[in-house]
């Protein structure tokens, strides 16, 4: 089971799109996917909730002692592809998890019981660097970093690399960034490209794949369904096909190399 935290501290880029749409994408390709929505904006949940969930997430955090993450999943409309839902319960949790020792760790902790057989789990994080983004990174062994093709962007994905190297030091030594995907690419301008240019220069671990503007990506969240259902044919359902495949291509990489090094 791989496990991927979604992050980028900047709003608009496309972390949400990313984190529902690559979830898709994986669950087409026969993957089993299960995404947890731990954004207190609970954009994923609307997006791809069926029907109510309540708390949600938050009760992981401050719920029923015994709460299981198990407890909270539910099916989506898309096959394969499963939910933990959030809600606006979880503007709180800071103020709900002040007094409580060993916070970062929850989240770990209670996926480390789930006893199903998921292939991915995708975390899509808030847009903020606090206690709910440092409990992913704790439960989890991989870092997508979806980054808008802005200049603005970089100084984000810096501090957010220092976060991550934070977070490996002192409360979990096995994660890494997987991949960084350049996303809402306008190639319409110069701007764009130079950016992305600058990133691949930059950071080694920049997909091949580059998302781009696309305004069947923009209309999807507000039909109730990915890019794979609501506009199969689209560039933007393309490219997260892509992706897909690059995420999937980097295990058989990942078995060569063990295999060769004995």
């Amino acid at each position: 089971m791989r496990t991927i935290a979604v992050i980028n501290q900047k709003g608009g880029s496309a972390k949400t799109t990313t984190s529902v749409c690559l979830g898709a994408t994986l669950a087409e390709r026969g993957k089993k996917v299960l995404l947890i929505d731990l954004d207190p904006q609970y954009s994923a949940t609307t997006w791809m909730a069926t029907h109510a969930v309540g708390r949600g997430v938050f009760d992981l955090f401050d719920g029923p002692q015994k709460t299981t993450l198990r407890s909270l999943i539910h099916p989506t409309a898309t096959p394969g592809f499963s939910l933990v839902g959030s809600s606006a319960w979880l503007v709180g949790v800071e103020k709900a998890l002040s007094k409580k020792s060993g916070v970062e760790t929850v989240l770990r902790e209670k996926l480390a019981d789930l006893d199903d057989p998921f292939d991915y789990v995708l975390i899509d994080c808030p847009p903020a660097l606090g206690v709910l983004t440092v409990n992913a990174l704790t439960a989890v062994r991989e870092v997508l970093v979806p980054v808008a093709c802005q200049v603005m962007s970089l100084q984000g994905l810096a501090q957010l690399i220092q976060t991550v190297e934070m977070v490996r030091e002192r409360l979990n030594p096995q994660v890494r960034i997987s991949g960084i995907v350049a996303c809402r690419l306008d190639n319409r301008t110069k701007h764009g490209p130079e950016i992305v240019g600058m990133l691949r220069t930059r950071f080694p671990e920049m997909m091949t794949t580059a998302i781009r503007e696309n305004i069947r990506l923009a209309e999807c969240p507000s039909m109730g369904e990915p890019i794979t259902s609501y506009a199969s044919g689209s560039s933007g359902a393309k490219e997260y096909r892509s992706l897909a495949l690059e995420l999937i291509n980097q295990e058989e990489r990942e078995s060569h190399e063990q295999i060769a090094n004995g």
